[in-house]
């Protein structure tokens, strides 16, 4: 700076007048961690000549007086060739005049402090008229006709209540809402609350319940077409860096209401081909409406099925009324099956307990055995039991096989009728578990499941069964359940209290029917424990991806770059060769709902379990990706040469 100074005051002055000032750029921009901010630039112009001189735009960490000043010895030095600097300067902002006259307090520059400065105002209009030409994405909600500033601020406030009211902890994305009050716009007669699944949240709007069911078919598939898409909407939450840059200038210029920073709302109708449009003015008020019934429902009023609630929307009073179809006549496990959903495993363990209730008061006769169970039960269905349950706590369990046959909101309302029937109804816990809205919710109810059953079973149970403990229909709901909290324990990074979880489970049942190795192997490598991982990997000696990468991860943790490793990596890759090259992908992996082994399905299934172990493996990832380069180049040099021997083959054919 002090350079700077003594060069403007030694350089002449020409008799002309400057004008200069800061900017604010006329978009937001991303800053290293993604999070949109508007910078400033600074900007200097000839009035007489009209020649202008910017330079970098400013973080909001920087000194931006500082750069206006450096900005001015860039002027000199480019559009005067540091022949001269001018005389005069004209600014606007009282503060950037006060900088100006102090460090150029005997160069000869006035500095001059006018109204406004007409030429860079302008310049800088012109400069936002080509950007908003050129700019991508989605729209600014204040491009529909006839949404205002004040409309959205009221749509902000609805959706940060819906958002901290969590209704997500009450409704799955499988409870389809009916809205019967107001008239609901073009598109938007039914919704689903996001948010059950912990990684979208929102609202997600459809036309009908056939389009609603389209949708479900195709994430099954994960093949959101344009045919399935297009017609929707959907609101969700996301943090600021996420969203439009369109909508991150609202909330920032407006301070628009917000329940937290990953809380900012977007509200988009899906046209196709990837485009997207902005909700009208009656639409977003519509939303608005729909967002503050939400947030004021509670748990009662969901569970009778059909509710009114009345709400204040930037039109004035409005009268939502909402209908949960499915609660109001549930559906039959065909209807379900008929709308896409698959039936549930656990829901045919009805037939057991049909069974043996049957046999405690009918023993067959000795000569009878087998016989006479098949001629009663062979093709029953499970809806139409031979025998009824007697006790409060075969009721509570018949109440838990009904619930593994419905879905959404109906499965809690089950599970609470066999609560009030049976305290120590395990599963009941499990399915409140799979349905609880929160984490803490989650590991709650698995503990209480886990809990209930081992007061059920009693401990001579467990000191009599080690072993086989599936085999016997009765301790089924216990390994459910802990098997269930090992898993709540682990999203929640309790990883060590996971862990011993799931190796009781394989203690107890070695032949591990529930498929708790598969779970079990990829957390040990991540934790580090080797050791183990070694000695599960022996135990189910598989010819899987899963255990292939880990036996080479293994391999190289315990020697490097070794021979042993190099075996162990080309006998993997010989069992899916799909996995180094996703491995060292940075692109998100699909997971598909089933795989055959070999396929590049198998191959994202276990570079979604093993990822975390490589990555916390000095050099693995690295040592794969050197494998896959040598790999591609010899498959590279046996094509050439197999071109060549074709090439030399023809050339002998011809010269005969």
């Amino acid at each position: 700076m002090d350079e700077l100074i003594k060069r403007l005051r030694r350089l002449p002055k020409h008799p002309m007048t400057c004008q200069g000032g800061l900017f604010p750029w006329p978009q937001l921009v991303r800053g290293e961690g993604g999070t949109p901010f508007r910078p400033h630039f600074p900007l200097w112009a000839d009035v007489e000549l009209g020649a202008i001189h910017a330079d970098a735009m400013l973080a909001p960490d920087e000194d931006s007086l500082r750069a206006a000043l450096e900005t001015l010895g860039g002027f000199v030095e480019k559009r005067m060739d540091n022949n001269a600097c001018p005389q005069r300067l004209e600014v606007c902002d009282p503060e950037l005049a006060e900088y100006l006259r102090q460090h150029l307090a005997n160069t000869g520059i006035d500095v001059e402090l006018v109204d406004e400065l007409p030429m860079l105002e302008a310049a800088v209009a012109k400069m936002a008229e080509m950007l908003d030409a050129q700019a991508e994405g989605a729209p600014s909600l204040l491009d529909s006709r006839g949404v205002t500033i004040e409309r959205v601020r009221a749509f902000a406030d609805a959706a940060a209540a819906f958002y901290r009211a969590a209704p997500w902890r009450y409704l799955a994305d499988t409870d389809l809402i009916q809205i019967e009050a107001p008239k609901p716009p073009r598109g938007m007669t039914c919704l689903v609350v996001l948010g059950a699944g912990r990684s979208v949240y929102g609202l997600g709007l459809y036309p009908s319940r056939a389009a609603y069911e389209r949708f479900l078919r195709a994430g099954q598939e994960n093949d959101y077409g344009d045919d399935v898409t297009t017609g929707l909407a959907q609101v969700t939450f996301d943090p600021l860096e996420e969203l439009p840059v369109a909508d991150a200038a609202l909330w920032i210029e407006h301070q628009l209401p917000t329940a937290g920073d990953r809380a900012y709302p977007s509200a988009v109708k899906h046209l196709g081909d990837g485009d997207v449009a902005r909700p009208s003015k009656k639409e977003l008020t519509f939303l608005e409406g729909v967002l503050r019934a939400l947030a004021t429902t509670r748990e009662e009023e969901i569970d009778s099925g059909r509710w009114q609630k009345q709400v204040t929307t930037c039109d004035g009073p409005q009268l939502v009324t909402l209908a949960i179809p499915d609660l109001l006549k549930p559906p039959s496990p065909q209807e379900w099956l008929k709308r896409g959903f698959a039936p549930d495993r656990r829901a045919h363990e009805r037939v057991f307990a049909d069974m043996q209730r049957y046999l405690e008061a009918n023993p067959p006769a000795p000569d009878e055995g087998f016989e006479a169970i098949n001629r009663l039960f062979a093709g029953r269905s499970i809806d139409n039991p031979l025998t009824q349950p007697r006790t409060p706590a075969e009721q509570a369990q018949d109440l838990c096989f009904q619930a593994f046959d419905a879905h959404g909101r109906r499965r809690v309302q089950l599970a609470r009728q066999a609560i009030e029937l049976d305290p120590d109804c395990a599963d009941a816990y499990v399915i409140l578990a799979e349905q609880a809205g929160t984490l803490e919710d989650e590991i709650q109810h698995g503990l209480r499941g886990l809990q209930a059953a081992e007061r059920t079973l009693g401990s001579a149970c467990f000191a009599e069964n080690v072993g086989h403990f599936w085999d016997m229909t009765e301790t089924r709901p216990y390994m459910r359940a802990r098997f269930g909290l090992a898993e709540s324990l682990t999203a929640a990074g309790r990883i060590d209290e996971a862990l011993t979880h799931y190796q009781e489970l394989l203690r107890l049942n070695p032949q591990d029917n529930q498929g708790v190795r598969y779970v079990l192997l990829p957390n040990l490598l991540a934790a580090g424990r080797d050791v183990e991982a070694a000695r599960l990997l022996k135990q189910y000696n598989e010819e899987s991806a899963n255990w292939a990468y880990s036996r080479a991860l293994l391999a190289f943790r315990l020697s490097g770059r070794s021979a042993p490793a190099e075996r162990e990596l080309r006998d993997a890759i010989r069992t899916n060769s799909h996995v180094p090259e996703l491995l060292c992908s940075e692109e998100p992996i699909p997971q598909p709902p089933h795989y055959a082994l070999g396929s590049f399905e198998e191959a994202c299934v276990a570079v979604e379990e093993l990822r975390p172990a490589f990555e916390v493996t000095s050099g693995a990832l690295d040592w794969v990706a050197d494998s896959l380069r040598q790999r591609e180049a010899e498959l590279d040099r046996l094509r050439r040469e197999k071109r060549r021997r074709e090439r030399a083959k023809n050339k002998k054919r011809k010269g005969r």
